[in-house]
């Protein structure tokens, strides 16, 4: 797909800031990510002034069973529909703050829990430790919830397609619908989109996805859903993409074969958006329509 409608003036004056800071090693290259101290690589966010405030109806606090920081509308004590969360960051990096706003206001809008679970990363847990932890948050959840989405951004969009994939193979636990926001789901990287891509972002890509699949075979459905033979008897989908992603190809294969095969699918492709646009709602313009598109979603029976 060629884009048609440039990037804001704004984000691209942030990415040619980011580029520049990344030059100069005040940002790590994906390349060089595992040599960052895990730590510190978990404490990865967007700076406050891309995010905005948070609702203040909302309770939030961090949980040990499972691993995991939970948002719940204040004042509700029945029991809720419940949005099990897995964030992004190329299965290396990022933690529970990367996405805090965007899971907060989830809560608070859609009248909802949100638990974003605290996956392990690579390369100290390759694949499938982030899966299978993941996919235990949501077998625990289950237990007490009467509806289950699965929501995740970019790599999380690829453990929450993953997981509905697990479910249906293991036979449990019920999951309503998934939530795939700008997912990357396919290792091999033979989307159109990244085949024509520069060659240092090829390399990008190729390396967190090497720290993630290690010497697992990349084709794996659950390393590459969009690898998947069969994508019948999944839950519903509502797949968001960016126009200016270099994995934009991923949600939209993704979502023409999971409606192939049946399962009723929602697509939206947001024209003029980097990947990673819901993690700034201050700097992309259309962060607060997919916010909202994502609260319709979530109150569809």
């Amino acid at each position: 797909m060629t884009a048609t409608v440039p990037l804001d003036l704004r984000v691209r004056a942030w990415l040619r800031i980011a580029a520049g800071l990344r030059t100069v090693g005040y940002y790590p290259t994906m390349a060089g990510m595992a040599q960052v101290p895990l730590a510190k690589r978990k404490a990865t966010k967007p700076p406050w002034w891309m995010r905005g405030q948070l609702p203040r109806d909302v309770d939030i606090h961090d949980i040990s069973e499972p691993a995991a920081r939970l948002y719940r509308p204040s004042g509700r004590t029945c029991t809720l529909p419940v949005v099990v969360f897995a964030h992004g960051g190329g299965f290396v990096n990022c933690g529970l703050d990367s996405m805090h706003h965007l899971c907060a206001h989830v809560a608070s809008a859609a009248g909802v829990e949100v638990v974003s679970v605290d996956y392990p990363l690579a390369p100290e847990s390759p694949f499938p430790a982030a899966l299978e932890c993941y996919y235990e948050a949501v077998c625990r959840i289950a237990q007490r919830a009467t509806e289950i989405t699965v929501m995740g951004d970019s790599a999380g969009g690829n453990l929450a397609a993953a997981v509905c994939l697990l479910a249906r193979r293991r036979g449990r636990p019920k999951i309503s619908r998934q939530i795939l926001l700008y997912p990357t789901l396919d290792a091999t990287l033979s989307a159109p989109r990244l085949r024509n891509e520069t060659q240092a972002r090829r390399a990008e890509c190729e390396a967190f996805y090497a720290h993630y699949v290690g010497d697992h075979d990349p084709t794996d459905e659950l390393v590459s859903p969009l690898h998947a033979d069969d994508l019948s008897d999944l839950p519903h989908a509502y797949v968001l993409t960016a126009e200016h992603d270099s994995f934009c190809d991923d949600g939209t294969i993704y979502a023409e074969r999971l409606s192939a095969a049946g399962v009723p699918v929602r697509l939206t492709s947001y024209r003029g958006m980097p990947h990673g646009f819901l993690s700034m709602p201050r700097l992309c313009r259309a962060a607060p329509q997919a916010l909202a598109e994502v609260v319709a979603v979530l109150h569809d029976p």
